[in-house]
Parts: C-alpha cells; sequence; structure tokens
C-alpha cells in the first residue's frame, strides 16, 4: 500500500474512529482491577443511596439533585455489578472513549463554519480533529478523572457538555429544518443532562455563546438577541437550580449557600489561590511530570507580597500571585485580539478560562487543587496543540507535522499507561504521592492504611504517625492533633500485632471524643473484632449492635455479629443476619463462606473484620 493509499484509507471517518477506540483500549485497558480510592468510598462502597436504591429518582434527587445523573449511573452499577471494580471502569472507560469521540465530532464540525472552512486546507479538516481526540484521550493528565471511580462525575459532565456543543455546531451548520431541529433538540437534552451531573457545567451557555461569536460572525443586531436569550436562558437555569436545592431565589443567604463549597476559605483568598494553581494545571498539561491525586499546595491570602515592612512596588515585584493574574490576563487579551485571525487559537484559550470558572474562580472549594478539575477544560489547551502542530508545523512540512504527531501520541499514550499502571498499586501510588507532598497530612493516612492493609503494620504505623499534626502554642507546647482516620488506622494495626490493650485505648480516647454515628460505629466494631478476639463474646455483641444502632446500613457490624451468633449457637438469628447483607452486597465473598459453612456446620464462622 502507497502512502497516499494509506493516507487516503485513514482519512475515512470510521477509520478515525477505530484509532481513537484502540487508543482508548491500548492505555486503559489493564486499570480495569484498580481498587476504589478517596472519596469512592463515600460516594459509591459505604453510602446506602448506592446499595439500598430502591429504583426510585426521589431518593437520589434528595441525595444529590445536581449530580443526580452521576449519582444514577453508580446505583445501577451497583445493580450489576456490586462492589466489583471492574464494571464501574468499564463504564470509566466506556465514556472516556465517548467523550473523545465528541472531541472529535466538535473539530469536525468547527472545521465546516464560516470562520475555517474557507480558510482552513483540506488535509488540515481531516487530521485535525483526529489529532486532538487522540491527545484528548491519550493525555496521562486525563487519568484522574477516568480511573477515580468517583470523577466519573467530572467524565461524564464532559461527555454531555461536549458532545451539547458538537451538536450546536451541527444545528448551526444544518442546511434544513429538520436536522437542524433534531441537532437543537439533541444539545439542549445532552445540556439538561451535563448540568444535573456537575456543576461545573453550568458554563455551557457561555461556550456555545462564544462558538457563535467566534466560529459564525454575524451583524451586532443579532449578537445583542443572542446575547439576550442567553441572558435569560441563564436566569432560568438559575431559578431551576435554587429552587432543586429549595433555596430562595433572590436570597443573598442562598446564593452564598450555593457558591461555597467551604467557608474555611475566603472568596479572595480562594481566587488568588487559583491564578497559581491554573498555571500548575497549565505546566502539568505541557509537561506532565509530577502527577499525584493529593497536592499540598499552599493559599494565598492576599494579591500582593504579603509583608508590611515592603514598600508597594516591592510588594508587587515580590507577588507570585500578583504576577500570575497578570499573566493570565495578558493570555486572555490574545484570546480576544485573535478572534478573527486564528479562530481556533481564540478559542482555545478562552474556552480553556470558560471551563475552568466554575471551580477556580471565586466559589472556594475545600481542596484547592486536583488533576481531575482540568478534564474539560484540557479541550482548549488540545484545540491549541492541534492547530499547532496541524497548521503551522504542516506549512514548513507535512511530514514534520505527522513525525511530531506521531512522537506525541505514542508519548502521552505510554505515560498514560504508566500511570494507570502506577494506579494499580495503592502503596506505590502513595508513596509517590508523599514524595511530592511529603507535608501532605491526608496523603500519609492513606499510605499507612493500605500498607496495613497489606499485612505490614508497623510501617503502617511509622506512616500514619507522619499524619500528626503539631501546633506550637505560645508557651512553647506543643499539641498534637490526630484525625479520626488516623486514630482508626492505628487501631487496625495494634490489633494486627496482638496489642490489644494499646488498641482498645486509642478506641476509648476516640469514643470519649465527639464523634458523628458513622464513625462512632466504625470504632465500636473495630472493638467488637477484639472482643471477639480475646473471646468476650458478650462484650463483642454488644459493641456490633451498638454500631448497627447508630448506623443501620453498616455491613460489617451485621456480618461480625452474625459470626457471633454462629458460634454461640444462634444458627437461625446469624443466617437471617447473612443473608440480609446479601441483599446489600450479593458477592461478598466472606459472607458467603460463612453462611456456606454454618448451613453445613462444618465450622465456626470467621470474622468479616
Amino acid at each position: 500500500m502507497t502512502p497516499n493509499n494509506l493516507f487516503s484509507l485513514i482519512s475515512r471517518w470510521y477509520i478515525q474512529l477505530c484509532i481513537v477506540i484502540l487508543a482508548v483500549w491500548v492505555s486503559y485497558y489493564h486499570s480495569l482491577d484498580v481498587p476504589f480510592y478517596l472519596d469512592d468510598f463515600s460516594s459509591i462502597q459505604e453510602n446506602p443511596i448506592i446499595y439500598q436504591w430502591q429504583g426510585t429518582l426521589q431518593e437520589l434527587w434528595n441525595f444529590a439533585p445536581l449530580r443526580i445523573i452521576g449519582y444514577l449511573s453508580f446505583a445501577l452499577d451497583y445493580q450489576i455489578h456490586h462492589f466489583d471494580v471492574t464494571g464501574y471502569h468499564i463504564v470509566n472507560i466506556m465514556i472516556h472513549l465517548l467523550t473523545g469521540i465528541a472531541v472529535w465530532g466538535l473539530l469536525r464540525g468547527l472545521m465546516r463554519t464560516p470562520a475555517l472552512a474557507e480558510h482552513l486546507p483540506q488535509n488540515a479538516k481531516i487530521w485535525l480533529p483526529l489529532l486532538a481526540a487522540l491527545i484528548f484521550v491519550l493525555h496521562p493528565l486525563q487519568v484522574q478523572a477516568v480511573t477515580y471511580i468517583v470523577q466519573r462525575l467530572a467524565s461524564l459532565a464532559a461527555l454531555f457538555y461536549i458532545a451539547s456543543m458538537a451538536s450546536f455546531v451541527q444545528a448551526r451548520l444544518a442546511s434544513t429544518v429538520t436536522p437542524r431541529l433534531l441537532w437543537s433538540i439533541a444539545c439542549i437534552l445532552l445540556a439538561l443532562l451535563g448540568f444535573f451531573t456537575k456543576q461545573n457545567t453550568a458554563t455551557l451557555l457561555l461556550a456555545l455563546l462564544l462558538i457563535e461569536f467566534i466560529f459564525f460572525p454575524k451583524p451586532l443586531a443579532y449578537v445583542i438577541r443572542v446575547v439576550s436569550a442567553t441572558f435569560f436562558t441563564i436566569i432560568a437555569a438559575w431559578l431551576i437550580i435554587v429552587y432543586g436545592f429549595q433555596q430562595h431565589p433572590f436570597s443573598l443567604e442562598s446564593m452564598q449557600a450555593l457558591t461555597k463549597e467551604t467557608t474555611a476559605i475566603s472568596r479572595e483568598s480562594y481566587l488568588y489561590t487559583q491564578f497559581n494553581v491554573l498555571w500548575t494545571y497549565i505546566r502539568l498539561f505541557f509537561i506532565p511530570i509530577g502527577l499525584h491525586i493529593d497536592y499540598d499546595y499552599p493559599i494565598a491570602t492576599s494579591l500582593l507580597y504579603d509583608n508590611a515592612n515592603y514598600h508597594l512596588i516591592a510588594r508587587i515585584l515580590h507577588s507570585d500571585v500578583f504576577w500570575s493574574m497578570i499573566a493570565h490576563l495578558i493570555t486572555l487579551a490574545v484570546g480576544l485580539l485573535t478572534i478573527r485571525r486564528f479562530p481556533l487559537l481564540a478559542f482555545g484559550i478562552l474556552f480553556y478560562y470558560l471551563a475552568h470558572l466554575v471551580e477556580s474562580s471565586v466559589i472556594p472549594i475545600r481542596d484547592v487543587v486536583f488533576e481531575h478539575r482540568t478534564y474539560l477544560p484540557n479541550l482548549g489547551l488540545i484545540t491549541l496543540c492541534a492547530w499547532f502542530i496541524i497548521i503551522y508545523l504542516g506549512k514548513l512540512h507535512q511530514i514534520v507535522a505527522l513525525a511530531v504527531s506521531l512522537i506525541l501520541v505514542v508519548t502521552l499514550g505510554t505515560a498514560t499507561w504508566l500511570r494507570n499502571e502506577q494506579w494499580r498499586d495503592p502503596i506505590a501510588l502513595w508513596q509517590h504521592n508523599v514524595q511530592q507532598s511529603p507535608n501532605k497530612s491526608r496523603a500519609w493516612v492513606i499510605l499507612g492504611k493500605h500498607l496495613i492493609q497489606q499485612k505490614k503494620p508497623k510501617e503502617g504505623i511509622e506512616a500514619l504517625k507522619r499524619s500528626v499534626t503539631r501546633i506550637t502554642n505560645r508557651d512553647g507546647s506543643i499539641t498534637t492533633t490526630y484525625s479520626i482516620e488516623t486514630i482508626l488506622n492505628m487501631v487496625v494495626a495494634y490489633k494486627m500485632m496482638g496489642e490489644y490493650t494499646v488498641a482498645l485505648t486509642w478506641i476509648d480516647q476516640a469514643l470519649r471524643g465527639e464523634l458523628n454515628h458513622f464513625n462512632r460505629a466504625k470504632f465500636l466494631v473495630n472493638q467488637g473484632n477484639i472482643f471477639y478476639e480475646q473471646k468476650r463474646l458478650a462484650e463483642a455483641e454488644q459493641a456490633y449492635r451498638q454500631a448497627i444502632e447508630l448506623y443501620p446500613a453498616g455491613v460489617s457490624a451485621r456480618a461480625n455479629l452474625a459470626s457471633i451468633l454462629g458460634t454461640l449457637g444462634r444458627n437461625a438469628d446469624a443466617e437471617a443476619m447473612y443473608l440480609e447483607i446479601l441483599k446489600i452486597d450479593p458477592n461478598n465473598t466472606v459472607v458467603l463462606e460463612n453462611l456456606a459453612k454454618l448451613r453445613s456446620s462444618a465450622q465456626v464462622p470467621s470474622m468479616n473484620q
């Protein structure tokens, strides 16, 4: 086959789709066994809304009205896969693939718009969408939104967002009424699905407006009509959102409640911090070295250098926040000034900032930086890269553009494969994390937890000790603060080593403090486990029953209580409790084995732990 014949074959739309599918499979096929991490536990595995879902949307709406589509997908996953991570990963990877195809479709549509159709060579119109789609699906910065299961919320929202934009472009390009109507309906439906998947899709209407202005230039009167229609649509969307949260639509308190995830960081500090965070995201896109889950990022408290002894000029010169802001403003100015001459450049820049508007502006979020937040905005930078390689390097020589494209795709694909391989090993992943952010307490806690789970309690305790917060008081004394998660894992580690007295001391200390029902139940379960191993069965039974009373949806307390009942010869009660657990988690192997043992009366059931 000659090179021309090969290029002709690859230029066909179905072959390009096959290439995107192959790229996703090669870079993600080995990630199907990646375990649950971080919020996966609270949002899925330990969330009764998921595993006790009765099939009504009202339950999910009451739990998370503006994320109901995402949580509906988790609930449906549970109905099919229960807590087998493979099924969740298959769905996440499929969403990632469809999002990559949506990127390909969006760029193919943009190639036909009035701003580009007559100004780009035919080869560019064929290859630019494919390269953009491949960069999107293969970039390692996208991994967290795909392999971290609960961040399906980010990737699914991006799918609806980008597919809605692609549908909008097709509606604008349609020459007859029927396809225009169908694409318009698709655009609206996808937008609604996005709005009820994650709040960062709130900028979608502005993104459609951006496409309209850049790629479909019109007279001023038309622009005024479109802006007016968009304004009233945004007002309508706001009313739907506030009523969905049962808030008053014109109350300042309601606006505060809906636009603050935490009160620990002021709006000003969060904005100043995001000026630096955005450059970190951009650096990670172009140089994806040092990727990790849990960043230890400094909070900026002032726009200028915070030292009263410095005069104004010195405070400006020493302020990284101020210069970050200036650099952002210059970049935005480049985007605005190049709308007519370089539409794709303008779109890439302006879309990047627009897509970050919800999570990287004045709406404080507890964690100021997370890689999955870049999943949708990266479309802007990806568009810039594809534009530069295909258009500008293509002008030098098409072979140069092809070589750079191949090197880039292979490099990104390899990096993503390696990043997914790291996600498969929790200890390796968190050891890498603490190397990158050694002062991040939560990372040490989770590393300690995984070391303990791998039967390395002494190493786990050493990691947990690194998570302790020490505050020096005015009198020189030091106050040591342990997180609930740290204490809980200490208990498990000391129990594993047989140091029951130490473990029970930690439990007593925790139970004397202020705990919510969920955490108190966890400590009671561990207390019951220790009592069981010490043959203090009556005390173990009491601890488990208290845990169930506090948190009826818990599985461990019920499973271990059933084991106690079986040990005491109360087989009917034990069997009833095992069957109750299997309604929640039908694939729980320990419970299934214990139930079989109980029915055969072959031996005493073991603990679920």
